[in-house]
């Protein structure tokens, strides 16, 4: 099983509200043919290929797994009743008038979820109806020597049935927001987002991922576990300075059980990252209370994000976007692509192409074809701000890791080739062989898709390798950048796969070890 990456990253849509609102940075889009969706009124096109990972679940997680399964009818049967509850929720003219739907100067968010009050008197002038608080702390943030607040907002929809409680809205955004003390009998609404905390539904088998928050003085911190037999665990603290909240802290974990096989610190008070990983093909059962690691590694850190950012740049804070608005389709002159074969960027975010996001633009990769007929990959970018979409490259083979940093998008494809004067036979024919993986290679360009360059290469023979039944394994580029530096993972299946430390350009290459151990 792949090991579980845990990376910061953003999205440009949440609920969000502060008093004091940053800027969007807005992208001038190629100067190429551009086609707008109301000229073509094109549909969606292309099959998915989605590829998915088995494991052998425990046998208490099957057990609760067919019990999960054995409710199903019985859930379906309450479809309908669900539905409507779920309108009368969302709410009609009347609460739009009141403030229940999102804050427009926020962006639009999930229908029902409202703008907070501005102000309010006490902590529960801020809950509005059909919403409870699910977690408080208090602190004095604003060193005024009077207390002020950070909670968390669920939706309350409980309805009894017989012995037990149905939650409806499992995948429904949890609000977390801070309020601050104006006089002694008033307060006034700091920040609200949706993004920073995990729903109901997204802690895997485990359940419900949520843990109470922790503050003191100036901070906060929230917490997260989840998983099935592989479990993993988030926690990230927000510091309040001059008006500002910043994501000074965060930790994050993976592994089968209590066996840790990936560690993250990210301390932006020193300036410095810490990475320690270790196989996940060892023998657990012989490392399980072992606390030696393959790899430890420190790298420096870029400026700290806002907690602004830290929400918009969360891959997760996808799902919460209703409004995806194509206004343009932009094309590179060496792209034959008509527009009925682009997927818009909600097709990609909902079947998981989407890779990158922040507060300008997302990410995504396509394609057309199929595993039988050829086809091509494209790498996709669209802008929050004017809702243009711009297909950036066209490749042969699937586009990963993506990724965008100093205004270069970074992105890596397979290396294929046919060896010279290979051939295949069936029966008395003689047919050229067909292109295999041979490696793999990191590429980047500028955000306009211009200038494309290879920064590097890892190719599976040429390091030493034997290849097996004349097939490569499984080859991935797993990379972290971070003040101008690169550390590339080349993860070869279940082979020892080595680390390379090097800048953004691809110079001062360095192999640092590797997993596991030499």
């Amino acid at each position: 099983m792949r090991k579980a990456i845990f990376l910061s990253a953003a999205v440009s849509i949440s609920i969000l509200h502060f008093t004091a609102c940053d800027g969007v940075l807005a992208v001038k889009p190629m100067e190429s043919k551009i086609f707008t969706t109301s000229e073509t009124n094109g549909s969606e096109s292309g099959a998915a290929d989605v590829g998915s990972e088995s494991t052998t679940l425990p046998e208490e997680i099957q057990d609760e797994t067919k019990e999960i399964q054995s409710g199903t009818k019985e859930i379906q049967g309450e479809t309908e009743e669900i539905q409507v509850e779920t309108k009368e929720f969302q709410g009609g003219p009347e609460e739009k008038e009141e403030g229940i739907e999102s804050n427009g100067e926020a962006g639009d968010g999930p229908q029902g979820v409202p703008r907070l009050p501005d102000t309010g008197r006490q902590l529960e002038d801020f809950v509005p109806d059909g919403w409870e608080i699910l977690d408080k702390v208090e602190l004095d943030f604003n060193q005024d020597g009077i207390s002020d607040y950070i909670g968390v907002l669920d939706v309350d929809r409980e309805e009894p049935e017989g012995d037990r409680i149905l939650r409806i809205y499992q995948d429904y955004p949890r609000i977390l927001f801070a309020i601050a003390s104006q006089e002694t009998d008033r307060y006034c609404l700091d920040f609200q987002d949706i993004n920073l905390i995990r729903t109901r539904n997204e802690g895997g088998v485990f359940g419900d991922p949520y843990l109470p928050l922790t503050a003191g003085g100036t901070w906060f911190t929230t917490h997260a576990y989840g998983g099935s037999g592989w479990k993993w665990s988030e926690d990230s603290t927000y510091t309040y300075r001059d008006g500002t909240w910043w994501l000074t802290l965060r930790e994050a974990t993976s592994g089968y059980g209590a066996f840790i096989t990936s560690y993250t610190e990210d301390d932006w008070e020193k300036g410095v990252g810490i990475r320690k990983r270790r196989s996940e093909f060892s023998d657990l059962l012989e490392f399980v209370e072992s606390e030696e690691y393959d790899m430890v590694y420190e790298l420096p850190l870029d400026e700290p994000l806002t907690l602004e950012q830290a929400g918009k740049r969360s891959l997760r804070a996808l799902d919460r976007v209703t409004d995806w608005e194509v206004e343009g389709i932009v094309f590179p002159p060496d792209v034959e692509l008509s527009e009925e074969e682009v997927w818009i960027p909600e097709k990609a975010a909902d079947l998981g192409y989407a890779r990158y996001c922040d507060e300008d633009c997302v990410l995504y990769t396509f394609h057309t074809g199929s595993d039988t007929d050829g086809g091509f990959y494209y790498l996709a970018r669209y802008c929050w701000q004017d809702k243009v979409l711009s297909v950036l490259a066209k490749e042969e083979s699937e586009i990963g890791g993506l990724e965008l940093y100093g205004n270069k998008i970074y992105y890596s494809t397979e290396i294929r080739e046919t060896a010279a004067g290979e051939m295949m036979t069936e029966g008395e024919e003689q047919t050229a062989a067909e292109e295999s993986t041979v490696g793999i290679r990191l590429n980047r360009m500028g955000i306009d898709g211009t200038r494309k360059e290879t920064i590097f290469e890892y190719r599976y023979q040429e390091e030493g390798h034997e290849m097996v039944e004349s097939r490569t394994p499984y080859l991935e580029l797993i990379y972290e950048i971070s003040k101008d530096e690169m550390i590339v993972e080349v993860y070869i299946g279940d082979e020892p796969h080595p680390f390379y430390r090097m800048k953004t350009d691809g110079s001062g290459q360095k192999r640092i070890g590797q997993m596991p151990k030499e």
